[in-house]
């Protein structure tokens, strides 16, 4: 699921993406930090039942918008790991991949996701600081959005992501 944001605003998420600024990996970990904090924080401030409230019958609730941004973070993280050292994840890891991508329906609550959500943040910033000396920038992996991407532009991809889901989040608090 893109949004509608999302979509009027492509060119200034691809300024964002390709900010010549956030190209060496502290500036990346600081960048995604700095996202990372401000969507959990926004997922810290409702309760379990709250989060599990949809705006409508065919939106997410802020659990489901949760819930995918854990399984988005956690294949990114994969991603930056294995492309800059010349490989791709497991196949399986891709299981589902793609806009709006949401993991199998699952029991976890709203806490265990948003715990799940730190533990990916945390994995995600150990791939961006552990990246080789000279990642390989030539292998590129398609987004089904923003067209082939290399190592470090799915890790600025990242924080993409989570300005959309800030946004989206805060859409949905506004309702529920």
């Amino acid at each position: 699921m893109v949004s509608e944001d999302i979509q009027a605003a492509r060119d200034e998420y691809l300024a964002i993406m390709h900010d010549h600024g956030i190209k060496h990996p502290d500036a990346i970990v600081d960048s995604l930090r700095e996202t990372q904090g401000e969507l959990l924080a926004i997922f810290s401030s409702v309760s379990e039942e709250r989060a599990g409230r949809k705006p409508a019958p065919d939106e997410w609730s802020l659990h489901e918008l949760a819930q995918h941004a854990v399984f988005t973070e956690q294949l990114i993280a994969k991603l930056v790991h294995h492309m800059a050292r010349s490989s791709t994840p497991a196949p399986e890891d891709f299981e589902g991949a793609g806009i709006g991508m949401m993991p199998k329906a699952n029991d976890r609550t709203y806490v265990q996701v948003l715990d799940d959500l730190r533990l990916a943040n945390d994995v995600l910033l150990d791939a961006v600081r552990n990246l080789p000396e000279a990642p390989d920038k030539e292998m590129k992996l398609p987004h089904p959005f923003f067209g082939p991407l290399n190592c470090t532009e799915w890790a600025r991809f990242q924080r993409v992501h989570d300005l959309d889901h800030i946004q989206h989040a805060r859409k949905i608090i506004a309702v529920v």
